[in-house]
């Protein structure tokens, strides 16, 4: 049974990659992550053994610990996976025990759990300053690794009926990206809260010597406390090491008997309502009801909903940093926010068409213009994403007291983002991307997939040239004469409104020529 799981996992990569170039293409940037992350662990093992040998046992715990941590984290943000869920074995006459090993070994033979067993191995290098701590931790590394997974897997199928309610899901959803976005600046506060301690060494090596006899950090903690010559410590954490994989294991056997039997069902949202304030706003056209069903869905799709709050986060996060630094905010730094807020504008036109996935059908069925289309989109994402842009430089006058850089700062907004959002919907057009469905917002597609990444590397320096005459004059606003700021305003929106007839040109027109394409490079699961 095991080999035959392991076979059908293999199965479907093969296949999935055979559908699409880009799924190849996107598993070679996986890998591609995958060896960098590697090559950092490397790097960061080999310097802790030669220059601070004596941190060894307490780093490589709180490291061990947050790797448990994040494949747990990790099994929330991938649980669109549903290759091998337990439902899809409730029909077959097989028990839980039967599937255990075979669905152990395909979850460890994936990109992740491959990585993270080549990772615990390059920790090795830092556990070899005793040929005892050494052995120790080459022992421990296969039930570290099968921790990882057990604590994964537990939490995910504890979590499964849970993200079963649409409600529950975009909650989660919504919650877990605000986490992302922010976690590059709580980790600045916790380094900066660290390393201004005169204590900070001693508190975190109090909490690895916590974490050493907790489930997380057990296993990491044997070969800590044998390089402290404390057996009897390290036999206790062992037999916790222990104790832990066979509980995990029984309750993730629970868990699977549970839904083999009584398999979890997705639910959908609430009633949708119609005839709101929306529909009387936008004109009877096309165009007027494909803003409106875009401006609804921000609210009603956690996938459109998690962009609306990164384009507004994202800035905030730049003021923060700057703050946590100890640095005053420079006013200055309203001309640097359209340059972040267009990215995700770029992103967000761009994939317009995947977010849309088999229910882009009807467009196809109803004869919609491409050129309506592309301009129902864009109408829709303005009226969400407009007011932020704007208020962006506003804000940020606001808090700084640059009153005085403001129309550099609109300038600049202003035009990167009317270019973003014409380049992004004319090569959407042609790259559509890939999105994940909208019960799960943290799929497969969720960052748009190798198509992305391909169209962000077109459109990004084409936006970026398009909108340099904004900001130059925005720029020399600043460093010059304060007027030109107002130029920087008009010609901004001059070049976008350019940008948006072309973008909605050109894309309009590809779409009119190859809409079975597009529908059906949008539909793909695989």
């Amino acid at each position: 049974m095991a080999a035959l799981l392991l076979g059908l996992r293999l199965r479907q990569l093969g296949r999935s990659l055979t559908r699409s170039p880009w799924h190849i293409v996107g598993l070679v940037f996986g890998v591609l992550g995958a060896l960098w992350l590697l090559f950092l662990v490397g790097a960061g093992a080999v310097a802790l053994r030669v220059g601070a040998p004596e941190a060894v046992p307490f780093v490589l715990v709180l490291v061990t610990s947050v790797a448990v941590v994040g494949w747990a984290v990790g099994a929330i943000l991938t649980s669109a996976d549903e290759s091998l869920a337990p439902e899809r074995f409730a029909l077959l006459p097989v028990r839980a025990r039967q599937l255990l090993p075979g669905l152990a070994l395909a979850h460890l033979l994936g990109i992740g759990g491959i990585a993270t067993a080549l990772a615990l191995a390059l920790l090795l290098i830092a556990w070899s300053t005793q040929v005892a701590t050494l052995v120790a931790a080459i022992v421990m590394l296969p039930i570290a690794l099968v921790t990882c997974m057990l604590g994964a897997r537990v939490v995910s199928g504890a979590l499964a009926q849970t993200l079963a309610s649409r409600r529950s899901r975009d909650v989660t959803a919504i919650v877990l990206m605000l986490l992302l976005i922010c976690s590059g600046l709580i980790v600045s506060v916790a380094v900066q809260a660290i390393t201004s301690s005169p204590s900070a060494l001693g508190v975190l090596t109090d909490v690895a010597t916590v974490l050493a006899w907790t489930p997380i950090g057990a296993t990491a903690g044997v070969p800590a406390a044998i390089a402290g010559g404390d057996w009897i410590a390290a036999g206790v954490r062992l037999l916790v090491a222990l104790a832990t994989v066979a509980l995990l294991w029984w309750a993730w056997g629970a868990q699977l008997a549970a839904r083999l039997v009584a398999p979890v069902e997705a639910s959908g949202g609430g009633r949708v309502r119609s005839g709101g304030i929306v529909d009387r706003l936008v004109p009877a056209t096309p165009v007027g009801a494909i803003a409106a069903r875009g401006v609804r869905f921000t609210r009603r799709d956690p996938r459109h909903l998690l962009n609306a709050i990164a384009v507004l986060v994202l800035p905030l996060i730049l003021v923060g940093s700057q703050l946590i630094g100890g640095q005053a905010l420079d006013p200055r730094l309203a001309l640097f926010l359209p340059l972040v807020m267009a990215l995700m504008v770029l992103q967000i036109t761009q994939l317009s068409l995947a977010y849309d996935k088999d229910a882009l059908a009807l467009h196809v069925l109803a004869g919609v213009s491409g050129r309506a289309d592309r301009a129902g989109r864009l109408l829709g994402a303005g009226v969400v994403l407009g007011p932020m842009v704007v208020a962006a430089p506003v804000v940020v006058a606001g808090i700084t007291g640059g009153w005085d850089l403001l129309p550099a700062g609109l300038g600049a907004a202003v035009g990167t983002s009317l270019v973003a959002a014409g380049v992004g919907i004319a090569v959407g057009a042609f790259l559509p991307g890939r999105a994940p469905s909208p019960e799960r917002p943290f799929g497969r597609g969720s960052s748009g997939g190798a198509q992305s990444l391909a169209a962000l590397a077109i459109m990004a320096p084409i936006t970026l040239v398009a909108s340099a005459p904004a900001i130059a004059l925005a720029i020399a606003s600043v460093v010059w004469q304060p007027w030109l700021g107002w130029v920087a305003v008009a010609v901004g929106l001059a070049v976008g409104a350019v940008a948006i007839g072309l973008g909605i040109r050109i894309g309009g027109d590809r779409l009119d020529r190859t809409w079975p394409e597009v529908l059906a490079a949008v539909s793909s699961e695989d």
